[in-house]
């Protein structure tokens, strides 16, 4: 193309054609593009409710609906979980709460709300019940503990605020007095369940009552009666645990013996017979609960083991590994620990020249040198040192020499009731005789009934 000088008029005139032509068509394609968009389909952007035409509020404008024509959506509300469990043998406070997803900060929280208020290390369990409330993050809103032994005695926290606050209840128990008789065909045990009663009576019964003074092991025949007067404790019209035995009257044909609970004016407990002589003698007649006597006193035993006559100079008790083993008198410990064929060994040292021995046992639970009232935990009962199974080995020593243990209280002088005191303690023996006597006639119910009036 041919282009005239840059000096020239015909330069500059044709310049500005070129300018002019390329704003005609700028504005050309911009108005073609208004059109295109006014006549193309709108695009409905994800989620969008486009309203028709007819809902428009103007000819240039689209509409969506309002939220507030939706229904509204729900408030969001806290999840709330309730959890009943009840502790194991080998449970804890500590174990369950973790069993439930509750976070580690939460517990030691709960931990610290419990010191003071109450003992999990001592006072839980087995079949103590936990029931608690937590929100969804496993915070805890609720937390009830009650304890089996003791359930009018339970512990509540709960969440206040930020807070966690507890406290300890202390629930009014009732005591009602029953009387029963019941008569015996091979064991004292299975009369007093005939009656419908249970083991912590019989027990009671055995080792508090008539612990220094009938051995049931060797003593009651069939046809020999006892008679109780008790109290039982209910929560409500729940029976909780058994109370107070205020008489025991045993009527056999090798023993007969009658024990009346006192207390006198100082507070001092004791069972007295009918005259109030004490039944309290300087040694219980055995030193645990157990199954049977699987070896007596005996100076010419064959021994299982050696296979040779071997005095055995003590009692072996058979009973389960892990059974308490008390002392059955009072003393001071001089051996605590291993002592050869014994195994684990417990020795207490006792007033007038008597020492007793504890072996074969599975623990330890005194201390060398230390002081135990009669009926302390010395041990468990086990299989350790010279031993075929779990048992007791018991030995009585007097002066330096064994002794048959069913034969220590015999000739034992026994404690008499002041004459102060006699007066109010026969009147105490003869009302509830009575009770007894009366059970024979009416229900045990009545007899209750009665005695709380």
């Amino acid at each position: 193309m041919y282009l005239p000088k840059r000096s020239t008029t015909a330069f500059w005139g044709l310049l500005a054609c070129l300018a002019l032509v390329t704003l005609l068509r700028i504005d050309v394609r911009a108005r073609s593009t208004v059109q295109a968009a006014e006549t193309a389909p709108l695009e409905q952007p994800p989620g969008a409710v486009i309203v028709p035409l007819a809902e428009v509020a103007g000819p240039s404008t689209v509409t969506l609906k309002s939220a507030e024509a939706l229904p509204p959506a729900p408030e969001p509300t806290e999840i709330l979980y309730h959890v009943t469990d009840t502790l194991s043998r080998d449970g804890s406070v500590y174990l369950t709460l973790k069993a439930h997803d509750v976070p580690e900060l939460e517990i030691a929280r709960v931990g610290q709300v419990l010191v003071g208020i109450f003992d999990a290390q001592r006072e839980s369990h087995p079949g103590d019940v936990i029931v608690m409330v937590l929100d969804s993050l496993r915070s805890v809103l609720r937390f009830e503990y009650t304890p089996v032994r003791k359930p009018e005695r339970p512990v509540l926290i709960e969440r206040v605020g930020d807070d966690l606050q507890g406290h300890r209840d202390h629930l009014k128990l009732t005591h009602r007095m029953w009387a029963i008789e019941v008569v015996i065909e091979d064991n004292l045990s299975n009369a007093i369940s005939a009656a419908a009663e249970g083991d912590a009576l019989t027990d009671f019964v055995v080792d508090y009552v008539f612990g220094s003074v009938i051995d049931f092991h060797k003593d009651p025949r069939p046809g020999d009666r006892l008679g109780l007067v008790f109290e039982r404790d209910y929560l409500g019209d729940r029976f909780i645990r058994y109370g107070k035995v205020l008489l025991a009257r045993y009527q056999g044909k090798v023993i007969s013996q009658l024990g009346v609970r006192y207390e006198d004016p100082t507070g001092q407990v004791a069972y007295y017979d009918e005259h109030g002589t004490s039944l309290e003698r300087m040694f219980l007649l055995k030193p645990m609960e157990f199954r049977r006597i699987s070896s007596r006193f005996n100076r010419r035993r064959f021994h299982p083991i050696l296979k040779r006559n071997v005095p055995h100079l003590g009692t072996d008790y058979a009973a389960a590994s892990g059974t308490d083993v008390w002392a059955t008198a009072r003393g001071r410990v001089t051996v605590a620990g291993w002592n050869g064929g014994y195994g684990k060994m417990v020795e207490v040292e006792h007033p007038n020249g008597y020492r007793t021995r504890y072996a074969h046992l599975s623990r330890v639970q005194v201390r060398l040198g230390q002081r135990i009232n009669k009926r302390h935990v010395v041990g468990k009962v086990g299989a350790t040192g010279r031993a075929t199974g779990p048992h007791l080995h018991y030995e009585l020593i007097h002066n330096g020499s064994q002794i048959d243990p069913a034969t220590v209280n015999r000739g034992d002088k026994a404690t008499v009731l002041p004459a102060a005191y006699r007066d109010a303690f026969q009147r105490d023996r003869h009302y509830r005789e009575g009770l007894l006597d009366n059970s024979r006639r009416v229900s045990a119910q009545v007899v209750a009934d009665a005695a709380q009036r």
